[in-house]
């Protein structure tokens, strides 16, 4: 026995007890549905229907029969389960992002996409850029938002680019640093840094000193703001309450320098950007919720401004 459609032939031929009126039940021919059954039997090796008289099952043919009605129905439940998927009524989908991308268009991406299909299951874990991508690899995320640079040397990974913008530092209203002018890197670290740890690629741009902005982990060439957090938000209420900065869009703080909470830095720092992806395993295709959520995320992209792209990837 190697599909589905010889059960059904089975089957037929058990309740109808007669060769014609199982063929008509099948949509065949009488005489294609007898070279089925013996294709059959003799692929089995054994008898599965008596032909004198009324067409019954053997004892083989009993024993397939009962099994029989259980695999048709667990092939019916899994094609239904896989119409559900296509049409996104149903699905599981684990996401990994870095704090950046999940503040300006992820959270909002995943709104959108649970009011469409409000029976998805989602789950969502903000992490610093090189704990993305080892959710990837490893699978415990299905897909992933992060740095570009960090994910392009892994082979395993194939990634689309969503977002290369330029970022600004950002204080409390009334910090001592907007006293100064003009004001430069330096003067930036004499205060202590909120904020994800930085990519690697932004390794050569901050000094390598011993001041209160954060400290350098030599075995993995990376640095460390000295307030190391995993979420935007968490990284605006801390500077709102002290000496910290941190960096963002200035869309993201809009509001906040409105009500006067918070102040953008005048500094110009051409190496402070964000650059990240979509990443997913390479060679896995995406599921149905997956490859949505991918698309919804690209159109919210489109409608966060600050974004560039100088020509480089």
């Amino acid at each position: 026995m190697h599909s589905v459609r010889q059960f059904e032939l089975i089957r037929a031929l058990a309740r109808h007890r007669h060769f014609g009126r199982a063929a008509v039940e099948l949509g065949v021919s009488q005489p294609a549905l007898t070279r089925s059954l013996q294709n059959i039997e003799d692929d089995l090796g054994v008898r599965l229907f008596d032909r004198e008289g009324a067409v019954s099952p053997t004892l083989f043919g009993e024993v397939l029969l009962s099994r029989g009605e259980q695999v048709i129905s667990c092939f019916a439940d899994a094609m239904r389960e896989i119409a559900l998927l296509k049409g996104l009524d149903f699905g599981e989908l684990k996401i990994a992002a870095g704090p950046y991308p999940t503040a300006i268009s992820i959270q909002r991406a995943i709104g959108e996409l649970v009011t469409r299909h409000p029976r998805l299951l989602i789950q969502l874990r903000v992490k610093n850029w090189p704990d993305v991508i080892a959710d990837v690899v490893s699978g415990a995320a299905d897909v992933g938002v992060a740095d570009v640079a960090e994910a392009a040397g892994r082979p395993e990974l194939e990634m689309e680019t969503l977002r290369r913008s330029r970022l600004t530092f950002f204080c409390r209203a009334g910090h001592p640093i907007l006293q100064r002018s003009p004001i430069v890197l330096h003067d930036l670290t004499d205060f202590p840094w909120v904020g994800p740890s930085l990519p690697a690629r932004m390794r050569a741009g901050v000094p390598d000193e011993d001041k209160p902005f954060g400290v350098h982990d030599a075995r993995n060439d990376r640095f460390q703001p000295r307030v190391l957090v995993e979420t935007f938000s968490a990284a605006k209420e801390i500077v709102k309450a002290g000496d910290g900065l941190s960096a963002a869009l200035p869309a993201q703080l809009a509001a906040d320098v409105a009500d006067g909470t918070l102040a953008l830095v005048p500094v110009s720092l051409p190496w402070l950007e964000i650059n990240y992806g979509f990443i997913a395993r390479r060679g896995r295709s995406l599921s149905p919720a997956a490859m949505a959520f991918r698309d919804v995320l690209k159109a919210v992209e489109t409608t966060v401004g600050g974004s560039y792209h100088d020509g480089r990837p």
